[in-house]
């Protein structure tokens, strides 16, 4: 899915908008193998990225294109574990019950809010591990 839309009040709230600001929103399941690995649902700000929606995500990935066009300026993200809702596991291929690792991001650049995202990966697969510095 890629689409232009309007801000929620609680999308808005988070890249410091109004309610009903033009956002673009992009669905995609990522595969390894044919194995669907994660399912990313981000929102972006048309100030940073003006020409989000029309990228060929099939050869590049969000990520890549808003590093170049909004390069980061900094993140903010959490990490938690949640049963996957109904259409997040059809998209996973997993049941229902199963536990995901779900990551929310905030990134800034060009000094303001580019990006709010939140990436799902099937439990069973993944752990989240990181250095600093």
């Amino acid at each position: 899915l890629l689409e232009r839309t309007k801000a929620s009040d609680l999308l808005a709230k988070q890249f410091g908008l109004p309610p009903e600001h033009p956002l673009f929103h992009s669905l995609i399941v990522h595969f390894e193998n044919g194995v669907p690995i994660q399912v990313e649902d981000r929102w972006v700000n048309p100030a940073c990225a003006p020409e989000y929606l029309e990228q060929d995500f099939t050869h590049t990935t969000p990520n890549q294109y808003l590093m170049a066009a909004a390069p980061l300026q900094g993140a903010t993200y959490s990490i938690e574990a949640l049963p996957a809702p109904r259409a997040v596991a059809d998209m996973l291929a997993v049941d229902q019950r199963t536990c995901c690792l779900v990551l929310k991001r905030q990134t800034r650049g060009l000094g303001q809010v580019a990006s709010v995202v939140t990436m799902w990966h099937p439990g069973q697969l993944y752990q989240f591990a990181g250095q600093v510095g």
